[in-house]
């Protein structure tokens, strides 16, 4: 054997030896790595067990361990993984082969961004643990997590693609627990890393913020939610509430100022000649009312606001429920969400029943201690900050809780995750139906609803028939005189006749055919002119629909129903290219109504056969289909077909 072919040997010797050495560092970082996964996943059990109790150091060392070692595997096996789809027909082992790409994806963007937001939040959640307050550490909170932001975003997004791939029924149990958790979680995620990113604008951790929190009473519905009750101002500095005052919402008119007219059924139905501050709220998009609101917002002071926020009592509610009892001075029990409507009727009543002016001075004086005892609870840190924020975002998409801002680039960051409680615009067919409560009482809340919305395809163009059941609940006989006054219990403003004002949003170019007609005589009339009962039919000036309205007088303890027949244009049903139809309707929910039993009747071209992935309707006699629901958020409604 020659030199030469002594030192290849040598050379190829040498090469197999490290590469074995090299495979055998990779087994050994790869088996630590996981047994190391695996010991954190334990770990994480018994630091979650109890969370108040969990020390903040153990955690974030589990957390920034468990990072290091999914980073190793993902390094080490990433390759292999991504073969795992080609063995997802495997017996016992397919479904986790095949998933085993998304898991990988799904461990790599949940550690990612849980570190991050872990290095920012911990001086906070330390904070809490030993006892001072939370809210202290929420300028250093978002000083840390602004930079990490972007990349955590990502991170979140990545997580939530991958785990729209995964077949969590297929995997094994033990995993199909803790993913099926996981999701409802990611949305939480996603919508507080976009509060995060509007944080540092909102908190007045840039400069000072003055926003005003409108105390919404649906109980007397208007389009925004119900009729605005009291007004909070509300100044915010360096992240923390510098000072708060609430006032009735009458004490912010200037009559030294001009006022536009009120819309016309208010002028008829309740004599109410000027639109001011508190019935701003006559549009049901949300951004077009506030803007209205902050324009007649006339305090006997200079102010600039920032922007507003709206809750209305059912909010209130659920947002105690969340947080605790609340200690009130006047109050011998804490209040809880279960009692706080108790105790706000109780509040407002005369403790001698005389309503006397100084009485109606002070009627609401009890929003502000109301308000201050809440901010005291949140302030007190004993919170668990997760319920509240699963309760603020459900409340948000329910438009118990809405939001404006004057900033642009805060205000497109609502608009784009559907928070801002604007009108939608049609893609495809539209319905909104807003009630106004325009007889000066509290009569909505005596209200049953149940709506109808049949759609006949099977005509050109498409039929529409809304249907709206209404119960007034009220067993009190009472006269329906049309009058401004107070009954010394709250609740008695609840036993009166319901004069409400129906508007129906439909698409641009939707034609009535007819509609039910509902007169009320001129005696029942603020106006004291007669109400013909005939539908009338507007354009809207919030965007491209048609508005159809009418009025309605239900005494207590009687029923009616209200229905509009229209065509809707050609284009809300749309021809796919497989040459499948679909059709969309988008239903919105009106802010401030509870819930209200709904029905969407579909009658389908003769022998139309459903597309697959229909789950959510079920099919009735003579080709029609049904979806129901409760509409306490905004409804989609989306139905493919094909017709032979």
């Amino acid at each position: 054997m020659s030199i030469v072919d002594r030192h290849r040997r040598k050379i190829a010797l040498g090469l197999m030896i490290v590469g074995l050495l090299l495979i055998v560092l990779w087994i050994g970082q790869t088996t630590f790595a996981a047994l190391s996964l695996a010991r954190s996943l334990k770990t994480a059990q018994t630091l979650l067990d109890d969370p108040q109790t969990t020390d903040m150091a153990a955690l974030g060392k589990w957390l920034r361990q468990t990072r290091r070692d999914v980073v190793t595997l993902r390094r080490n096996v990433g390759w292999l993984a991504g073969m795992g789809p080609a063995f997802r027909g495997l017996p016992k082992v397919g479904a986790i082969a095949g998933d085993a790409p998304a898991l990988l994806t799904l461990a790599d963007g949940l550690t990612e961004a849980g570190v991050l937001l872990w290095e920012a939040a911990e001086p906070a959640l330390t904070a809490a643990q030993t006892g001072d307050s939370m809210l202290e550490m929420v300028p250093v909170v978002f000083a840390r997590l602004t930079p990490n932001l972007p990349r955590a975003r990502v991170a979140i997004a990545t997580v939530r693609a991958a785990y729209t791939t995964l077949n969590v029924a297929a995997l094994p149990a033990r995993l199909q627990g803790p993913l099926m958790k996981l999701g409802p979680l990611l949305p939480l995620l996603d919508d507080g890393l976009a509060f995060a990113e509007m944080g540092p604008a909102l908190l007045g951790l840039d400069a000072p913020r003055t926003y005003l929190a409108l105390a919404i009473n649906e109980s007397e519905l208007r389009a925004g939610g119900g009729f605005i009750s009291g007004v909070g101002e509300v100044h915010v500095e360096g992240g923390k509430i510098t000072s708060m005052a609430f006032v009735d919402s009458y004490a912010v008119d200037d009559f030294k100022q001009p006022y536009p007219l009120a819309p016309e059924p208010l002028r008829q139905f309740m004599g109410i000649e000027l639109l001011v501050f508190r019935d701003s709220n006559w549009s049901p998009d949300f951004p077009t009312a506030a803007r209205q609101a902050l324009e007649l917002y006339r305090p006997q002071h200079p102010v600039s606001v920032d922007g507003l926020i709206t809750v209305d009592q059912r909010a209130a509610q659920r947002l105690l429920d969340v947080l605790g009892p609340i200690k009130l001075p006047d109050s011998d029990e804490p209040v809880t969400g279960a009692t706080l409507l108790e105790y706000l009727y109780n509040a407002w009543a005369p403790e001698d029943g005389n309503l006397s002016g100084e009485w109606w001075q002070q009627r609401k004086a009890f929003m502000g201690t109301v308000a201050a005892a809440v901010m005291a609870r949140i302030a007190e840190g004993d919170v668990n900050w997760l319920s509240l924020a699963k309760a603020v975002r459900q409340l948000i998409a329910e438009k118990h809780i809405m939001m404006y801002f004057v900033d642009e680039n805060v205000q497109a960051l609502l608009t784009s995750h559907g928070w801002d409680a604007g009108l939608r615009a049609p893609q495809g067919d539209y319905a909104l139906l807003v009630e106004a409560n325009v007889g000066y009482n509290k009569a909505s809340v005596k209200l049953e609803r149940a709506f109808t919305y049949a759609v006949d395809l099977t005509q050109s163009p498409p039929h529409v028939t809304m249907t709206l059941a209404y119960t007034h609940t009220s067993q009190v006989a009472i006269a329906c005189v049309p009058e401004a006054r107070y009954d010394p219990e709250y609740t008695q403003m609840m036993d009166r006749c319901y004069w409400g004002y129906l508007r129906l949003y439909a698409p641009q170019g939707a034609q009535l055919l007819e509609a039910s007609r509902h007169p009320i005589p001129a005696e029942a009339v603020a106006n004291g002119q007669p109400w013909e009962g005939i539908a009338r039919i507007a354009v809207a000036p919030e965007g491209p629909y048609t508005v159809f309205e009418q009025a309605l007088l239900l005494p207590t303890a009687s029923q009616a129903t209200v229905s509009f027949t229209y065509t809707l244009p050609d284009n809300v049903v749309q021809r796919n290219s497989d040459g499948t139809f679909t059709y969309h309707l988008l239903w919105q929910k009106q802010p401030g109504l509870h819930k209200a039993a709904a029905r969407v009747v579909l009658r389908l071209p003769q022998n139309a056969v459903l597309c697959p992935s229909q789950p959510y309707l079920r099919a009735a006699d003579g080709g029609v289909w049904v979806y129901t629901a409760d509409m306490t958020v905004d409804q989609d409604v989306s139905v493919c077909y094909a017709v032979p």
